[in-house]
């Protein structure tokens, strides 16, 4: 049996006036969601937990089975880090270092600058000075970075941060790191005013590279990262497809296999053909197989409705028809699949909410439950919620 789920990244949201008043699931031709949703069942599955961040990394360690309450490691940027070979210690403290833009107003307008590609990126990087030995930027994919602090003496949890994507709009020198301790504070004011400095040293920088990218933020403060491992957990080799480095993390820390995807990029413009095919080629070693797209994710983000209705079609056409079409051949109907976003991005703010997401299963031994299509009003109608780290064991694996 071969097992596969799909992660819209972001794709539940909410009803849009430029939509007609539907969400962008509901706006989207998805025929072949859709026939997995009429074929198969849909229900609810709760993917957020009570004071954890509302976001991807603790939904999809939620998904894949891993208690969060357990196992998150106060945030992101160690799984990133492990995705990179990066060594994180048990005194160092590793931060999701954002290069993003602010206004004239010192507000954040931005939290991709832009969407900086990778050489500028890495350009402004290797030029920064931190000004500290003990801190250390790391380039990973676009604006994403990691800040490495060595060597203290508190963890992960004592750094209070916010995440830029929630805050657009506001001063960031409202919000800059603040520590819960004397000594954790002393840290955080070492960053504080590295982040300020960074708005002149990016700004001279810029007069060359010309980027939008003019200050760095930091977030998302993480501890060494450990996960149990798949194969001991389901007795199944599992793959992971995604492009984002918190996945390979993830898959790296749980002894998951993946690869580097080639023109893959977690925007709109990644190459649906090369993740589609590089599921196909997992899915001949593997016994499952966890496909992560990020685009609806970015396109919510940025507030654009007909941007995010693209990514969800594309995600139909490109990814999910042709898949369908391979297991089938390959396969017969000795597989199954599953797709569901990993949370809520709404395009009205472009903020992550804490509703439960719609999910379907579809494929062998799945009896379909009269649902007519794959959208969040649907999957209100179920009786059926599952919280996300029963989800793999209680119903893709085995079927009630």
């Amino acid at each position: 049996m071969k097992y596969v789920i799909i992660i819209p990244d972001g794709m539940a949201d909410f009803p849009i006036k430029e939509l007609g008043n539907k969400t962008p699931m509901q706006y989207a031709y998805i025929p072949n969601m859709n026939y997995l949703a009429k074929n198969g069942i849909v229900g609810k599955m709760k993917t957020v937990f009570p004071k954890l961040p509302v976001g991807s990394i603790v939904a999809n360690m939620g998904i894949l089975g891993f208690d969060p309450y357990k196992y998150y490691p106060n945030g992101r940027a160690s799984f990133e880090a492990l995705a990179q070979g990066i060594s994180i210690g048990k005194k160092d403290i590793a931060f999701r270092c954002n290069l993003v833009s602010i206004n004239k107003n010192n507000q954040i307008i931005d939290f991709t600058a832009d969407n900086i590609s990778d050489g500028n990126a890495k350009s402004l990087v290797s030029h920064f000075k931190t000004g500290n030995k003990n801190i250390e930027i790391i380039h990973g994919q676009s604006y994403r970075n990691i800040l490495l602090l060595r060597d203290v003496n508190f963890n992960a949890k004592e750094i209070t941060t916010f995440e830029p994507h929630m805050h657009i709009g506001r001063k960031y020198k409202t919000i800059l790191p603040k520590g819960k301790s004397k000594e954790s504070d002393l840290f955080a004011k070492i960053l504080r005013n590295l982040i300020i400095d960074s708005s002149e040293q990016l700004s001279k920088l810029n007069k060359y590279f010309k980027t939008k990218g003019n200050l760095f933020w930091l977030w998302s403060p993480s501890d060494t990262s450990s996960l149990p491992n798949f194969y001991d957990k389901y007795k199944k080799n599992g793959a992971i497809v995604a492009a984002m480095d918190f996945l390979k993390g993830i898959g790296v820390a749980a002894n998951m296999n993946f690869e580097d995807i080639p023109n893959t990029n977690g925007y709109i413009d990644t190459s649906y053909e090369n993740k589609l095919k590089y599921t196909i080629k997992a899915l001949e070693d593997n016994d499952f197989v966890y496909v992560h797209i990020n685009a609806p994710d970015e396109e919510g983000h940025k507030r654009n409705a007909k941007g995010k209705v693209e990514a969800i079609e594309n995600i139909d056409h490109k990814i999910i028809a042709p898949l369908i079409l391979h297991l089938r051949k390959k396969y017969e109907e000795n597989f199954r699949i599953a797709v569901l976003p990993d949370h809520y991005t709404a395009v009205k703010d472009g903020k992550h909410y804490d509703f439960e997401v719609p999910f379907l299963i579809y494929g062998k031994e799945i009896k379909p439950d009269n649902k007519i299509e794959f959208t969040e009003k649907e999957a209100e109608k179920s009786e059926l919620v599952i919280k996300s780290v029963n989800f793999l064991k209680k119903k893709l694996f085995k079927h009630e």
